[in-house]
């Protein structure tokens, strides 16, 4: 028998084919994906909006304050293998939080959406987010 957590049905991934660094405080993703079970329950998105990330709990090592993102997309296209394609991704952070890792290209995001239902999304600005390595790995700073 597989087994299955209810937990998974909110897991949101975020893959990019490149991650580009021109300015301080952005990072632009070429190649920007959004795959996952929670595309599954998830409203349709729209061209030209954000999200927050919150990565407190993984950075909180090397941060000293709050680390929150702005993740940002201009158009958006549902692919038939399920996943949603990203053109002018990037994220946007307060650039005094310049001391937290580079994501790099094979790296991808874990956001997790269960606090992010119609009923409770106006309560919880931000989404729960986790930095993974090529290996699948959780990054663990401080280790």
């Amino acid at each position: 028998m597989e087994k299955f957590s209810f937990a998974e049905r909110f897991r949101l991934e975020l893959y990019w084919d490149e991650a580009i660094y021109e300015q301080e405080g952005i990072c632009k993703f070429k190649g920007a994906k959004f795959r996952g079970p929670a595309l599954n329950e998830a409203q349709q998105l729209n061209n030209n909006d954000n999200i927050l990330l919150d990565f407190f709990k993984q950075y909180y090592l090397i941060v000293e304050d709050v680390y929150v993102a702005k993740f940002s997309w201009g158009s958006v296209k549902y692919n038939a293998d399920l996943s949603v394609s990203l053109n002018d991704a990037m994220i946007t952070h307060n650039t005094e939080l310049n001391k937290v890792p580079e994501f790099k290209n094979g790296d991808y995001l874990v956001i997790d959406t269960s606090n992010h239902e119609i009923d409770s999304h106006p309560f919880n600005p931000v989404y729960r987010t986790c930095v993974v390595n090529t290996d699948t790995s959780l990054y663990r700073f401080g280790e």
